[in-house]
């Protein structure tokens, strides 16, 4: 393990009261358990190296289809953090839900990525966001929604969040509560494409919803980000080939 990995585990699971897919071995976005490493780190992660349904993709033109508008109904939930490898989860509690083409989720947690990790037209957005979606009598999570993050404005949700995270000097979460639905932009059209997860195992069958119109950061809270959560590297996982996949794109 690096010491940033070390690091980041110590500082992350003073407050982790849940630990999300990918615990089983330690994995990294670098060196000898970075991406390219997986499929080999468990025998039950082959398919990060041999599936053909991996995630994330690039966003290269793609069919116009008339899907279905978004509908959200996301409350509050209490803020802690759940760690998954080298980076963190928020968790999300019951009752929440987005409804995406015809298909009702219940939201089970988000987390952030630097750089994104889904490219439009091979270009990256300085972050994305993922919302963990498990459709109704669903056993596990099979939707993701991901949210580019572009520089602009500062974006209190997320001052939110980065203010609570704990750190070196920083034991203790002050009992807030946050809204992921503050995440989603006015527009919500989207891509849609069938992948996997992002993290160990790469677990396929998993609907993504990829928003076409990004939320605005300012570069300060990007770059707080970065040099506080991913000591200035990144935690994002290469694009990963499509292999003939279709992508939907909401009119």
């Amino acid at each position: 393990m690096t010491r940033k990995i070390l690091a980041l585990t110590v500082i992350l699971a003073v407050s982790c009261a849940t630990t999300f897919a990918g615990g089983e071995a330690i994995w990294s976005y670098e060196g000898e358990t970075g991406p390219d490493k997986w499929g080999g780190l468990s025998p039950t992660w082959s398919i990060c190296a041999e599936g053909r349904y991996q995630s994330p993709i690039e966003i290269r033109g793609g069919i116009q289809a008339a899907l279905p508008a978004v509908s959200a109904s996301i409350k509050p939930t209490p803020l802690s953090f759940g760690l998954d490898g080298p980076t963190f989860a928020v968790p999300y509690k019951s009752g929440s839900w987005l409804t995406v083409n015809g298909t009702r989720y219940e939201l089970q947690q988000f987390h952030f990525h630097h750089s994104s990790e889904h490219t439009v037209n091979g270009e990256h957005f300085p972050m994305e966001a993922h919302l963990v979606l498990r459709s109704e009598g669903s056993s596990h999570n099979d939707a993701v929604m991901g949210i580019f993050i572009a520089a602009g404005k500062e974006n209190r949700m997320l001052n939110q969040v980065w203010d609570q995270l704990p750190r070196a000097r920083k034991k203790k979460i002050n009992p807030v509560e946050v809204n992921a639905g503050d995440l989603l932009p006015d527009r919500k059209a989207y891509y849609m494409y069938e992948g996997s997860m992002t993290t160990p195992g790469c677990s396929q069958g998993v609907r993504w919803f990829v928003l076409e119109q990004p939320v605005e950061a300012s570069q300060a809270q990007i770059d707080r980000f970065i040099e506080d959560f991913t000591q200035g590297d990144s935690n994002n996982r290469p694009i990963q080939p499509a292999y003939g996949r279709v992508v939907l794109i909401g009119k």
